[in-house]
């Protein structure tokens, strides 16, 4: 049998007061909290940097992030704007001791995802990115960022086409990491510098706030510590 309990009329009286006062701090609370999203590829020669991938997420990504905070994990391949791409998310309690278990969990994720044998054949960054930029808006979180770990060389499976909204990445801090250097680079910087550029061009040009190239993991603390 259920059981209804009945608030004292005084209480009752209170809600329409305290109601919209608690929607209000929750609002401030979103507005402080911080989503993160990352992207790590597993085409072509780059599924190999999986290790390296999990290892810069736990050493550089978790450890920076606070209680309240969001974390979402998607994979790069043939098809990318696909729910079954996001492999983990989690949103910190803001219980600290709650929250540090919560880090330890996606790291032993990650570790998992480190050890599989997952490979693709083709390289849809683009529709990763989109599928990330719906998580990130849908947590209503006032900073937003974003981490690709990729060459950068998209390589779309025929029939498959791309094309980023104007306000697709509207306020959001993204960040290329770990850009391993193809063989056609090594041979011609410029290459690899126009591919980097094209890139800054079309996420800018889709609202981001702004565009990086990180090429240290102790410098990705500095990059989040700056888009708060």
């Amino acid at each position: 049998m259920s059981t209804v309990i009945r608030l004292p009329l005084t209480c009752r009286c209170l809600l329409p007061i305290f109601l919209p006062l608690l929607l209000s701090a929750c609002t401030e609370n979103k507005a402080y909290e911080t989503a993160i999203c990352t992207l790590a590829d597993v085409s072509g020669t780059y599924a190999d940097e999986k290790p390296r991938v999990a290892g810069i997420i736990k050493a550089g990504v978790l450890p920076a992030m606070d209680p309240g905070d969001s974390l979402f994990f998607i994979t790069i391949d043939s098809n990318s704007f696909n729910e079954e791409n996001l492999k983990y998310k989690t949103m910190l309690d803001y219980r600290p001791s709650r929250a540090n278990r919560q880090k330890l969990e996606f790291a032993n994720s990650l570790d998992s995802f480190a050890g599989a044998s997952t490979h693709s054949g083709f390289t849809d960054i683009s529709g990763a990115m989109m599928l990330c930029s719906d998580y990130l808006k849908s947590t209503g979180s006032g900073n937003q960022l974003m981490f690709i770990f990729s060459d950068m060389a998209e390589d779309l499976k025929p029939g498959v086409t791309r094309s980023f909204q104007d306000n697709e990445f509207t306020g959001m801090h993204i960040a290329a990491m770990n850009v391993i250097k193809l063989a056609r680079d090594s041979s011609d910087p410029a290459v690899y510098r126009s591919r980097l550029q094209a890139w800054r061009d079309r996420v800018t040009g889709a609202g981001a706030a702004d565009w990086q190239v990180i090429y240290e993991a102790a410098k990705i603390p500095e990059f989040i510590d700056k888009a708060r």
